[in-house]
């Protein structure tokens, strides 16, 4: 055989190969949604609405634990149709269940707070009420609510950005369950992999998980998470180029919709923006409209802040396909105001890029420059080298474990598998290969912040020996004069440069309000004046000449004061003005080359 014949073979398999692997997913989930009609058929007497009627009669004349159960389901049940009346139905169960020291209701209804203030987009909020139970609720003991908790708790990680504790939550929900064998609990870990796999952008992963759920779901003849997992695999299907298979999906949505009941708003109003964006990408506008008119009006009369950024990223992509960049941009602006409202970071920043991009066609460098900024400070505070070496670790880890369960599995099966213990094997060796680079690079990694510490420390002392009284602020460039704006009359700088400095010695700048406008008031300037004269005189910009104040104090601060040292990193963060954690962290790194539990963990260990 020749060589053109060769590559001929290979080629022809590796597209047989392809194809094959499709039809089989294919096949999967229409396996799954023939599994859906059978469980239909078998609840769909069951109606939501009679259940409803039901149990709102029952409640009048129910007393003690029952009044407060019946409460709970009826949250549960209008909780995706109407969040004001779920609110109030869970407002007066943990009313009952707190009367009655009934424990098992109070944690019920307390995770019902949390969940309907997630789906408002009240992400901090949502995590408070968590937080205050989370010692409480022991998983052997309150098996499903702990799952729940958890689950909520590992996508409100995943819609703030933060990737790597989002996937270490889940994946240890997914170790507990797996050996519990709960398939309640299995069913809410796979959710949670699957919402941290979709945002992630990993659609493969994301389908797995989705499929995986949705198994346990079935099993346990739940139809309530029914509607959301084939949302899900229409919107993965579509994602990994498959969009007949995603319409299809949506039509067996629509058909089991007919047959079962209304899932409720918060359910369709995500359904029909995913629909949206299909017909979007298949160039169908008029239908896409359609579709995101609906969404967008469920979205605003329900106050759901949480669904409200992407639908207007999907309005704004549809104002670009039908080249409307006036409406595009505008729509843009919005969602990253709505994002803001949520603190849905990596919305603002993948919006940011985005309009980065929209301006410099229309020829505005000065929103380029805006947005740019806007851009560098998400990225920097969301974003560092050790979040994404964690979830390398936490990946791998998890490929290992699963890998090791492959090879237990095939121990049990005929001889003629060697072959694919052989394969396994060898992917746990490349793991293992992998784990030995990972470690000689944490090792690397340990040695450099060692030498940086070490130059802090050495630089920190000289300063502190040429001036015991004050920190001094270090200029990191030569005066730059920015030519696009007026020169600022001596007079008025100096008069500016004379306040700013007495204001420097009271150490204005660890109050975490502390922003331009607010600088610009206590100096009697305005923003403009006062942003010149920093970039002038002290070669920044306003953010980051505040960073280095504050880190210059806190350095100061750290060395001098052994209790100081001692505190939480979030009071001692808070000190000197960050009020996010990720924020006080990657300024502190990007100033220092460390971070600061690092560094005052080094000083800890030297003091002692």
């Amino acid at each position: 055989m020749n060589k053109s014949s060769k590559i001929f073979v290979i080629l022809f398999f590796s597209i047989q190969s392809f194809v094959f692997s499709q039809k089989q997913e294919n096949d999967s989930i229409g396996d799954y949604f023939n599994r859906i009609e059978k469980l239909v058929s078998e609840t769909k007497h069951q109606n939501k609405y009679q259940e409803i009627n039901t149990l709102t009669a029952l409640k009048d004349n129910a007393f003690g634990k029952k009044k407060a159960d019946i409460l709970l389901q009826l949250c549960h049940l209008y909780k995706y149709r109407n969040i004001e009346i779920a609110k109030n139905y869970n407002k007066e169960a943990l009313a009952v269940s707190e009367e009655l020291n009934y424990y098992n209701g109070i944690i019920k209804a307390k995770y019902n707070r949390a969940y309907l203030l997630f789906i408002q987009g009240d992400f901090n909020r949502s995590m408070e009420v968590i937080k205050s139970l989370e010692q409480e609720i022991n998983y052997r003991k309150y098996p499903e609510t702990y799952a729940e908790f958890e689950t909520l708790k590992s996508d409100i990680h995943t819609e703030k950005g933060e990737y790597d504790i989002a996937l270490e939550t889940g994946l240890k929900l997914l170790d507990i369950a797996e050996n519990t064998k709960n398939e309640f609990v299995l069913s809410k870990a796979h959710a949670a992999l699957s919402h941290y796999y979709l945002r992630i952008e990993n659609y493969q992963k994301a389908l797995e998980h989705c499929l995986k759920g949705l198994d346990y779901i079935i099993k346990q003849k739940d139809t309530h998470y029914i509607f959301q997992k084939v949302d899900e695999i229409a919107r993965m299907s579509a994602k990994l180029g498959n969009k007949e298979a995603a319409l299809k999906a949506y039509d067996f949505y629509l058909k089991i919709e007919k047959e079962l009941y209304s899932p409720g708003s918060y359910i369709q109003s995500v359904v029909y923006m995913n629909m949206a964006d299909i017909y979007m990408s298949n160039g169908e506008f008029d239908k896409s409209q359609n579709y995101l008119d609906q969404a967008l009006n469920m979205v605003k009369s329900n106050n759901y802040r949480f669904r409200l950024p992407r639908a207007l990223m999907i309005q704004a992509e549809l104002h670009l396909r039908t080249k409307d960049t006036t409406n595009a941009i505008q729509a843009y602006e919005k969602s990253i105001d709505a994002a803001e409202n949520i603190n849905a970071f990596d919305v603002i920043k993948s919006n940011s890029l985005i309009l980065m991009d929209l301006y410099k066609r229309t020829n505005e460098p000065g929103k380029v420059d805006e947005y740019k900024t806007l851009y560098d400070a998400i990225r920097d505070s969301l974003f560092n080298n050790e979040k994404e070496q964690r979830i390398i670790i936490l990946e791998t880890r998890r490929k290992i474990k699963e890998a090791n369960q492959r090879e237990q599995a095939l121990e049990l099966k005929n001889v003629t598998q060697k072959s694919q213990l052989t394969a396994i094997i060898t992917a746990l060796a490349s793991f293992l290969v992998i784990g030995l680079f990972i470690v000689i690079a944490y090792v690397k990694i340990k040695e450099k912040n060692k030498v940086i510490y070490r130059r802090t420390i050495e630089k920190l002392e000289a300063q502190l020996k040429r001036d015991d009284q004050s920190v001094q602020v270090k200029n990191k460039g030569s005066k730059v004069e920015d030519k696009t704006n007026t020169p600022l009359d001596n007079n008025i700088k100096d008069i500016i440069l004379k306040r700013l400095k007495k204001l420097e010695r009271e150490n204005f700048f660890i109050d975490s309000h502390c922003n331009l406008h607010l600088l610009a008031e206590k100096l009697k300037t305005n923003p403009k004046y006062l942003s010149q004269v920093i970039n002038i005189e002290m070669g920044s910009n306003f953010n980051n000449y505040i960073n280095e104040l504050r880190i210059n104090y806190l350095l100061t601060r750290l060395l001098q004061d052994e209790e100081f040292r001692k505190s939480k990193l979030s009071y001692i963060a808070s000190s000197v003005g960050y009020n996010n954690l990720n924020t006080f962290n990657a300024a502190f790194k990007k100033r220092q080359g460390i971070l600061p539990s690092y560094f005052i963990k080094q000083l800890n260990e030297e003091n002692n």
